[in-house]
């Protein structure tokens, strides 16, 4: 998935799973983007990718990117209600954990789960660069709603962006997830303390 960014340097796109990353979110009580990412992110009237990953891949090499050049760590998590589901998921928030994503992993597990952060709603656009593994993602809106599921193919680096402009956040699950689950666009997903708004929102440092 993805947009564009406006740190230090112009931002190529970034991707992990495949999203470019957006600008800079406009609180003032987000910490400052860091300079390296997986995600691609925007804030223009055309759909922007990041990783699922997330940014379009940059044309020439020399450019900058924010992605990791190995398989994120650590990320810290959050327990997801999903209709009738539930599901621990990674959060990716800042710039470098959305520009990387799911990049340079061996697979996705079945009940595994990883979710993009922004700032704001906008359109978003994720491809699946260094991904090796297909996956699905819904974008779901600042209410948490799911609005649309997409499928993503594996080293697919062609964008595909979201029909909505208000989209928060971008969940990325493999394949079949949503299927078996029963969860479709119109699903409300929310976490166990609050709506994702309330709770991860302010987390996020790209818009």
């Amino acid at each position: 998935m993805r947009f564009e960014f406006t740190l230090v340097a112009p931002l190529v796109l970034l991707l992990a799973c495949g999203c470019n990353p957006p600008p800079v979110a406009p609180s003032t009580s987000m910490p400052p983007a860091t300079a390296t990412s997986n995600l691609t992110a925007g804030s223009v009237p055309a759909a922007k990718p990041v990783s699922a990953p997330a940014a379009e891949p940059a044309k020439d090499a020399a450019e900058p990117h924010y992605y990791l050049d190995h398989a994120q760590v650590g990320l810290p998590t959050a327990r997801l209600w999903i209709g009738a589901s539930e599901v621990n998921a990674e959060i990716c928030a800042t710039l470098p954990q959305v520009a990387t994503g799911l990049m340079h992993r061996t697979g996705i597990g079945p009940n595994e789960a990883m979710l993009f952060v922004f700032g704001t709603g906008d359109r978003r656009s994720f491809y699946m660069k260094n991904v090796t593994f297909d996956i699905a993602a819904a974008y779901i809106d600042t209410e948490g709603e799911v609005r649309e599921i997409i499928q993503l193919k594996r080293q697919e680096a062609i964008p595909v962006t979201s029909v909505s402009d208000n989209i928060q956040f971008v969940l990325e699950t493999a394949p079949d997830w949503f299927s078996r689950n029963g969860v479709k666009p119109g699903t409300l997903i929310r976490t166990e303390t609050g709506s994702l708004r309330a709770v991860l929102g302010p987390r996020a440092v790209l818009r």
